[in-house]
């Protein structure tokens, strides 16, 4: 095992879980009034992420605002509770 420092552990994207996705894991680890943007790049699944952040609002207690970006390049992710 290699020792690492604080600050070096924080830039690392760690999954929460086994099977955890990235960007689920992302948006899990938002703090509240923290935003952020999933690029349609990003996203491989048929559903778009609503379902996944609606899904993690009823399992985790979280509150999100989700929305489609005007250009359809993406979605936009907003924790409010």
């Amino acid at each position: 095992m290699k020792k690492i420092t604080t600050a070096e552990y924080e830039l690392m994207k760690i999954r929460i879980g086994r099977n955890a996705s990235l960007i689920y894991t992302q948006v899990f680890n938002l703090a509240i009034n923290e935003s952020g943007v999933i690029e349609k790049k990003e996203w491989s699944r048929k559903a778009s992420p609503s379902r996944m952040i609606r899904r993690m609002e009823k399992i985790h207690k979280r509150k999100y605002i989700v929305g489609t970006l005007a250009d359809d390049s993406g979605w936009a992710v907003k924790r409010i509770a």
